[in-house]
């Protein structure tokens, strides 16, 4: 008899890697994917924000399980990025689990956290459980009215639940209103929302531009997908942008993930370094190559017109 999903976690959870608090790195055949667990809310802030924004001092913190939340370091093929991004992960299970290489199609632990209250009510009231909840508090810079971060779901539930009850999910708000949704539209990006079906390439597809197919079994020849990560399916990179931001005002910020229906299959939720920022269309000019005394004066006039622009009644 084909085994349940629920099956699959109980026979998984005595196989599985559970991370500790020292680096854990793939294989030497493998990238240079490194993760870190932790549980230390103020670092996984800090290592969030960039240019624009700062953190509320005492503002961080964190709720779950002690290996589900960490750092990751080196990778290449998450986000595209040759030379190698590093920023903070939070799961529904391990971070130890998000490491290549894809040599599972199940790939679980159940860290025995409590769901999540505001993740329940993103979702119907539906009952979550594992969660990992990241909250702080942030305050924007004087010339600063938007801000953006960037991030990549993950999830052990692609892509053989698409389209089930088992659609572990996730939010990156800000002051309760969830901003990860699909590019254009108000639709939360959720194992449901973003996929290629199931069986991949049939039956009910939802937005497969956002979706990279990383499962075993779905590659001709049984070849592993080309990201590397233990994770059967990926959103592309997306980006979350916040606007109407005043300076002098806190936002709170949640960043969270948690199974949901049952207790099995890891899901992550990746977000870059430093990419909680000002929004890319408010950053401002660079300067002209200029001597230090014509630099300081363009930099004066270039203010005073923003200034202007900025405080310009309609």
């Amino acid at each position: 008899m084909k085994k349940t999903k629920h099956q699959l976690g109980f026979f998984l959870r005595g196989m599985v890697l559970i991370s500790g608090t020292t680096l854990l790195v793939a294989g030497p055949s493998e990238a240079a994917l490194a993760v870190t667990a932790s549980t230390t809310a103020d670092d996984m802030a800090a290592a969030l924000l960039g240019p624009g924004v700062k953190l509320v001092a005492g503002s961080a913190t964190y709720t779950g399980a002690a290996d589900a939340s960490g750092f990751f370091t080196g990778d290449t093929t998450i986000f595209g990025n040759p030379s190698g991004v590093d920023g903070v992960l939070f799961t529904s299970g391990s971070v130890t689990n998000a490491l290549p290489p894809n040599n599972s199609p199940s790939a679980t632990l159940s860290n025995g956290a409590a769901g999540s209250a505001y993740l329940s009510s993103l979702i119907g009231g539906a009952q979550t459980f594992n969660a990992s909840t990241l909250s702080f508090k942030i305050t924007v810079d004087p010339d600063v009215s938007a801000v953006e971060w960037t991030y990549v779901f993950g999830s052990e539930e692609y892509n053989e639940f698409v389209n089930s009850s088992f659609n572990d999910v996730f939010a990156l708000s800000l002051d309760g209103t969830n901003l990860a949704l699909i590019p254009g539209t108000s639709t939360p990006v959720s194992i449901n929302n973003v996929n290629n079906g199931n069986p991949v390439g049939s039956g009910t597809i939802s937005n497969p531009t956002f979706y990279r197919n990383n499962s075993p079994g779905s590659n001709v020849g049984g070849v592993p997908g080309p990201y590397e990560t233990q994770y059967d399916g990926l959103t592309t990179v997306l980006k979350s942008v916040a606007t109407g931001l005043k300076p002098g005002v806190e936002y709170n910020l949640i960043f969270a993930v948690a199974d949901t229906s049952d207790t099995v299959l890891d899901s992550g939720v990746f977000l870059k370094g430093g990419s909680v920022k000002r929004a890319e269309e408010e950053a401002p000019a660079p300067l002209p190559l200029l001597g230090a005394g014509a630099a300081l004066a363009w930099s004066r006039r270039l203010r005073s017109r923003i200034s202007s622009k900025r405080f310009q009644m309609p």
